[in-house]
């Protein structure tokens, strides 16, 4: 019995590791989050638990035959890191890097957002390094997306991160009608960024002369408001207008005859005018004329 006991134990303990390491490898080979890169190649890849590439295929023809020149069996069990890596410096060599204001558009999806919001950092950061050391002048963008747009974009033939790029230009526009969703998706990444950051600047110069236009406005509103304190004479001659209240006190001749010496000494001047006390020749004529005051008396 106790043989048999101990077979039997044995042979469940034997069953229950193999179920594990079953479930373990089954799990590995389980896609838990994409990577998509696009310059115009357009490769993505589809990772496990650990990060590590599973699968990778080209989504257009330039991605297709960059995987055919690295062979999709060396990217299998890398960490997605150096996969990219590897997809990169070939892309240099095949020389889709060298023109100035080349892209490098890196997308994340996975079931947990903010794993793939830090996938997206890491690996942003991680292809910069990457593209420094053939042109620096390169522009790396690196975010996450939700599965349902990798679903979205897989329906398009795409990668979700370059649908996510044409939807900026898209959005970026100010005749959103104009662009053709079609035609761009087949564009590279350096054309979609050059022609969504020329769509910002015209966005961005037009609300700079719209804030300069509303702020004429509101000056000149605000001018209108203060003309009665602005013009003199109107709201307050009394009191503003200067040159009219003060042109009373400056004719010294109307207010102030003590300001104006010339006018002012010609009637002290003039004695038989102003001052018959201070003409002695005819203030005294009456006093000075005896012979009327005698004759008066004489008559008494």
């Amino acid at each position: 019995m106790k043989t048999k006991t101990n077979k039997t134990a044995i042979i469940a303990t034997v069953l229950i590791l193999t179920a594990i390491i079953g479930l373990g490898l089954a799990s590995y080979y389980i896609s838990t989050s994409y990577v998509s890169m696009d310059i115009n190649p357009s490769v993505e890849y589809s990772l496990n638990m650990y990060d590590r590439v599973i699968d990778a295929k080209g989504v257009n023809e330039d991605g297709i035959r960059l995987l055919e020149e690295i062979n999709i069996k060396e990217l299998k069990n890398k960490s997605i890191d150096d996969a990219l890596s590897m997809t990169i410096e070939e892309a240099v060599q095949e020389g889709y890097l060298e023109e100035e204001g080349s892209g490098v558009m890196i997308s994340t999806a996975a079931r947990n957002s903010n794993n793939a919001n830090e996938l997206a950092a890491r690996l942003q950061e991680s292809v910069k390094e990457t593209v420094a050391k053939n042109n620096p002048n390169t522009e790396v963008v690196g975010e996450a997306v939700g599965l349902q747009r990798v679903e979205e974009a897989h329906e398009l033939g795409v990668t979700p991160g370059k649908l996510n790029l044409v939807e900026k230009l898209i959005n970026s526009s100010d005749d959103p009608q104009s662009i053709n969703k079609e035609e761009w998706l087949n564009k590279s990444v350096k054309e979609i960024m050059a022609k969504t950051n020329e769509n910002k600047e015209m966005n961005m110069d037009r609300e700079q002369n719209m804030s300069e236009d509303e702020m004429n406005q509101e000056q000149n509103m605000h001018q209108e408001e203060n003309i009665p304190s602005d013009v003199p004479g109107q709201a307050s001659p009394q009191n503003d207008n200067a040159g009219q209240g003060s042109a009373s006190t400056q004719t010294p001749a109307q207010n102030r005859p003590s300001e104006a010496p010339s006018q002012g000494s010609s009637r002290t001047q003039t004695p038989a005018q102003n001052s018959p006390s201070e003409n002695p020749g005819q203030g005294s004529s009456s006093t000075q004329t005896p012979g009327n005051s005698q004759g008066g008396t004489g008559q008494n």
